[in-house]
């Protein structure tokens, strides 16, 4: 895997603001699990105002994600 590729499991947080659509975009909050801290403490290393490509996987198989 590429140094600037980061790959995790989260969930859209389940709070009425996980997804906002504004004017001008949306934002969207990820609960990640503590089992995934290595990604996102690599993700915050980057810093923020970095432009990321996103792609989403949805997982069928959503047992045993650390949940």
């Amino acid at each position: 895997m590429d140094k600037n590729n980061i790959e995790f499991s989260a969930i859209i947080a389940p709070i009425q603001t996980g997804i906002t659509i504004g004017l001008d975009g949306a934002r969207i909050k990820l609960d990640i699990p503590e089992s995934e801290s290595a990604a996102y403490h690599k993700l915050s290393a980057f810093g923020r105002g970095k432009i990321l490509k996103v792609k989403i996987e949805i997982v069928e198989d959503q047992q045993d994600n650390g949940w």
